[in-house]
């Protein structure tokens, strides 16, 4: 729900797993409110992403669709619309009618963007929307060299229409999903491959592979690995289809003892969450189950890093970050006059020999400092020095989102002024690509004064 980059990935994956949160959790009255709140306003945000042709760009005011970000955040909407929501006027005709021309337009190639997986996928929200285009299912289907990851999201397509038999026949042979690469064109990994895979055999009644593609999501999620905003929502998409269908009538049953604290955790539904209060330095918690079906428990927390203690690392990005008055001489930002005007210079690297797309630079401003908005300044357009895909400013941070090609370095300018006195904290520049976690950086952050 607080994904922090509002491109049209993170805007859909923030929101997508909340359509099934009340069929499976018991919630209560705001819970409820608020989850139909986000969707509402989810919905509303991403129509403004769609473009005149009816496709959607991966950031607001872009000029291009963006393929796969169109299908996700369609296949959203419909699903969105199928359980009561109300849809903006227009959005799904011009979005149909997108989907429909890009599918006849596809061709078989190795193109990054234009791999077999985004058109299975395309034609898959095509059938979702009850508006399928079977000749261009029927020439994926024949096609060479399609991807068994596509071959699996065709199979759901055909068996959407009724289709299942041929739904099989697609199905029989695939090699498997053996790929150990997590960063792809479609902003997924392994995992969400696997995700997609069992939606299909959820959806064929194949309960036999069904159940063991869920066991091996399940996995993932609970484990400790990096997982992407794409990874996370379509395992938890497919893993909520799944639950839904096969969840059994039991429901929970539990009895429990917090730190000498009887009380009881029931529901009808698949998922219960509860909140332990009165911690203290050492807890206890005993729970009894009082069904005949397996309860599967998990104990969760959350923090705040103390201020100073964030991790500083680099691996395969390199950041830096100096300090500079407008005539160019560097400066240190510890003791800075009010009303100093200055500029922080920030440097990316990409050191390795991939080149590297949906770069996300997030740099933290201190509440003593404000950013000058150089639109109407004379320091004019020079907050970057290089070409960025979307820059997104706000209060207390500024964000750019970009390409690196392999080696390649981007400088990055932005005009300060030393606004407040007193005392505040500087946190360190982060640099991630947003898809692979194998490329990411963090600086250390520091004190400083703002003085008369």
């Amino acid at each position: 729900m607080r994904y922090p980059h509002g491109c049209v990935e993170q805007t859909t994956s923030g929101v997508f797993p909340q359509l099934y949160l009340p069929e499976l959790f018991e919630l209560s009255k705001d819970k409820i409110a608020s989850t139909e709140r986000n969707i509402k306003a989810a919905i509303q945000r991403l129509s403004d992403f769609q473009l005149s042709n009816g496709g959607l760009s991966y950031w607001q005011g872009n000029s291009t669709a963006d393929s796969w970000g169109t299908s996700y955040a369609g296949h959203f909407m419909i699903e969105a619309e199928k359980k009561g929501y109300v849809l903006p006027i227009g959005f799904k005709s011009k979005w149909i009618g997108y989907q429909k021309q890009q599918a006849r337009n596809w061709r078989n190639t190795s193109s990054y963007y234009n791999n077999s997986l985004s058109q299975a996928y395309r034609l898959y929200t095509l059938c979702l929307a009850n508006s399928p285009d079977l000749a261009s299912m029927n020439r994926l289907r024949e096609s060479m060299g399609v991807s068994d990851e596509a071959k699996t999201r065709l199979a759901s397509a055909y068996a959407l229409i009724g289709k299942k038999s041929i739904a099989q026949s697609i199905l029989k042979g695939l090699t498997g999903y053996s790929s150990t690469k997590r960063y792809y064109s479609n902003y997924g990994s392994e995992t969400r491959n696997k995700a997609m895979a069992l939606e299909t055999y959820t959806l064929l009644d194949d309960e036999t592979k069904a159940i063991k593609l869920a066991k091996e999501v399940a996995e993932d999620l609970s484990s400790n690995n990096w997982m992407s905003t794409q990874t996370t929502a379509y395992s938890l998409l497919a893993m909520s289809q799944y639950a839904l269908k096969n969840g059994g009538v039991e429901g929970i049953n539990t009895n429990y003892i917090f730190n000498k604290v009887s009380g009881e955790a029931s529901t009808t539904k698949s998922l219960l969450a509860k909140d332990l209060v009165a911690l203290q330095q050492e807890n206890s918690l005993k729970i009894t189950n009082k069904n005949n079906g397996v309860v599967y428990v998990r104990v969760l927390n959350k923090g705040i890093l103390p201020v100073g203690e964030e991790k500083v690392f680099q691996k395969n990005l390199e950041a830096s970050i100096v300090y500079k008055t407008k005539d160019g001489a560097r400066i240190e930002p510890d003791n800075l006059s009010q009303g100093t005007n200055f500029i922080a210079e920030i440097k990316i690297k990409n050191s390795t020999s991939e080149t590297l797309e949906n770069v996300a630079l997030t740099q933290f401003i201190p509440s003593g400092w404000e950013i000058v908005n150089t639109r109407f300044t004379d320091f004019g357009n020079n907050t970057t020095s290089s070409n960025v895909d979307y820059t997104d400013i706000r209060d207390a941070s500024i964000s750019n989102y970009f390409t690196l090609k392999k080696y390649e370095t981007k400088t990055f300018n932005v005009l300060l002024n030393a606004s407040y006195l007193g005392e505040y904290y500087l946190p360190g520049v982060q640099v991630e690509a947003m898809y692979d976690n194998d490329y990411i950086a963090r600086t250390q952050g520091r004190w400083i004064k703002v003085v008369k």
